[in-house]
């Protein structure tokens, strides 16, 4: 994405940051919430409010959508949409910003979801802005980061704020993470306009060569026996033999293997054996 920005800007265009939201409450389910905003976005798109006009008019040469959602206490979950729209330069951006409400608060109705106010349904800023985290990480980063970024404030949190206080005893995040992980599994994050990539030379990669690649980089720190790993992954240690590897020694990992040996089956009820290996 960063290649893709920096391509079009030199070429004299603009990338900006549109934000897509409409209210929530706390009894509102994650899933359900989703396949409306999904509904709402196809319509969006595919209306000619946008398909002709706002296409044609603002030259906007393609988009990037990013998916995510933040929960709070008050309103539930917070499922929007961050997108990069590649577009021509010298226009009002309050003008697009309120023709895009008018289609997106339609679309949304028309999708079973409440109607976005003015003040909070459609957010567009300009690649330049000053806004302290995109100033800091650029747009790709506000775009692709989604799962180490955190909640605004201190009562909106991101899921895997709930996985971290989920691993320190609270059941109750556990299960909005689990909700979260239902509703998202199979979901795109991460989506390209048809003809984006090609457009900016940008080769696309299956998983399969990524992986490949990974392969050709990859430093053999030890072998593992079989028996041994299938203990692993009983306990679920896979990540901890990770951060072992990266940080510690290769004495540190068969120490821990050996305990593996001797520790009773996991409890599944309870915390994780494994914290009490970790901690011993």
């Amino acid at each position: 994405m960063s290649t893709a920005v920096e391509k079009w800007t030199k070429q004299g265009g603009e990338v900006l940051l549109v934000t897509l939201t409409f209210p929530h409450s706390r009894d509102d389910n994650l899933k359900d919430l989703l396949l409306k905003q999904s509904e709402a976005s196809k319509k969006f798109k595919g209306r000619s409010a946008y398909s002709k006009h706002l296409r044609s008019f603002y030259g906007i040469k393609g988009t990037i959508r990013s998916l995510e959602t933040t929960y709070s206490e008050a309103n539930g979950w917070h499922p929007h949409l961050h997108e990069l729209w590649f577009v021509k330069r010298g226009f009002s951006i309050v003008q697009l910003r309120n023709y895009v409400y008018t289609a997106w608060s339609r679309a949304c109705v028309d999708s079973g979801l409440e109607c976005p106010s003015s003040a909070n349904g459609v957010d567009i800023r300009s690649g330049d802005f000053a806004a302290n985290y995109v100033a800091k990480w650029g747009l790709d980063y506000e775009i692709a980061k989604a799962h180490i970024k955190k909640g605004k404030g201190k009562k909106s949190k991101t899921p895997f704020q709930f996985l971290d206080e989920y691993d320190n005893g609270d059941m109750q995040a556990g299960a909005l993470f689990r909700e979260y992980a239902e509703a998202f599994k199979g979901k795109r994050q991460l989506f390209w306009s048809r003809g984006l990539k090609e457009f900016f030379d940008i080769e696309a990669k299956t998983d399969k060569e990524v992986l490949e690649e990974q392969l050709r980089k990859a430093k053999l720190v030890m072998h593992i026996k079989r028996s041994d790993w299938l203990n692993v992954v009983k306990h679920k240690a896979q990540a901890y033999i990770l951060t072992l590897a990266e940080l510690r020694s290769k004495h540190d990992i068969y120490k821990f293997l050996e305990q593996l040996k001797h520790a009773p089956p996991p409890d599944l009820r309870k915390r994780s054996q494994l914290q009490l290996l970790k901690s011993a």
